[in-house]
C-alpha cells in the first residue's frame, strides 16, 4: 500500500513538473526572418500571432535555407512563408487556413535588352531563384531552365546589376520596395511576362516545437486573423496600400 502510495506521489510530482515546465517554455517563442527585412512583413505577422497567443517572440534573423533546417530541428518554434510541399510534409505541420496568398514576379534591367516576353523566353536566360523556394508549376516542371540559387533578394539584385544573371523572380511587393528603397526602381523593372499563378502561404511548426501541443489554438488565431482581415491589413499597412 505505501509503495502504491509512493508511486502515485511520484507520479503527480511528475505530472506537475511537466506541466510547470511547459508553462515556463510556453512565455516565449522563438522565429526568424530574412536578414535583409528584420523588421519586414514576416516580422510583424510573427509579432501579431505572439500577441494574438499572449507570449512574447524572439526573432533571429537567418537565410531562408537555414530557417528551415532550424524549424524542422526545432531551433526554432514557427515560421511564416512557406509553400505546402509533399517531401516536407513529414517534418512540417502547416497551419490552416493559408494566411496570405501572393504572386512572384520576375525582374530584368530596364535597359539591357533582355527579351522577357512569354514563358518561352525563359529557357534562353540565367534566372536568379532563391534557394529551396516553391514558384509556381509551370516553371519548375521545365527542366531545361537555367537557375542561379542565392539565399537573398540582396545578391539577385547584384548578380542581376552585374549582369551574371539576366532576370530574377521574387515576391513583387517586396522586391519593389527594396528597389524603392535603393533608388533602383528605374534601372530594374518588372518584365513584360509574369506568372498568373498565385500561390498559398502559411504558417507552419514542427513536432519539435513547444508549440506543438497547441496546434488548435494556433489554427484558431490564424483562422480569425485570415477571415477578419488582420493579416490583409498587416500587409497592406506595411506596403502603404488600400485594402478597398
Amino acid at each position: 500500500m505505501l509503495k502504491r502510495w509512493n508511486n502515485l506521489r511520484l507520479l503527480s510530482l511528475l505530472l506537475l513538473t511537466f506541466s510547470s515546465t511547459q508553462a515556463a517554455a510556453l512565455e516565449f517563442i522563438r522565429s526568424s526572418v530574412s536578414p535583409e527585412f528584420p523588421d519586414g512583413l514576416h516580422a510583424k505577422y510573427l509579432r501579431y500571432i505572439a500577441e494574438q497567443m499572449q507570449l512574447k517572440i524572439d526573432i533571429v534573423p537567418m537565410p531562408f535555407a537555414r530557417r528551415i533546417v532550424a524549424l524542422t530541428s526545432g531551433q526554432i518554434d514557427i515560421m511564416v512563408g512557406m509553400q505546402r510541399e509533399n517531401d516536407q510534409e513529414d517534418k512540417v505541420i502547416y497551419l490552416f487556413p493559408s494566411y496570405e496568398t501572393l504572386r512572384h514576379s520576375f525582374f530584368i534591367m530596364k535597359d539591357r535588352g533582355i527579351q522577357l516576353n512569354d514563358f518561352a523566353d525563359l529557357s534562353k536566360l540565367n534566372i536568379g531563384v532563391t534557394i529551396h523556394a516553391k514558384y509556381y508549376q509551370r516553371f519548375h516542371d521545365q527542366a531545361d531552365l537555367a537557375l542561379i540559387s542565392v539565399s537573398t533578394l540582396e545578391q539577385k539584385v547584384n548578380l542581376l546589376s552585374k549582369g551574371r544573371i539576366d532576370t530574377f523572380i521574387h515576391y513583387e511587393h517586396s522586391a519593389v520596395a527594396y528597389l524603392q528603397h535603393h533608388n533602383l526602381q528605374d534601372t530594374i523593372v518588372l518584365a513584360p511576362y509574369q506568372p498568373t499563378e498565385y500561390n498559398e502561404y502559411f504558417v507552419t511548426i514542427s513536432a519539435q516545437s513547444q508549440l506543438f501541443p497547441y496546434q488548435e489554438k494556433l489554427q484558431a488565431i490564424i483562422r480569425a486573423g485570415h477571415d477578419n482581415g488582420d493579416f490583409a491589413r498587416i500587409r497592406a499597412q506595411h506596403y502603404q496600400l488600400s485594402t478597398d
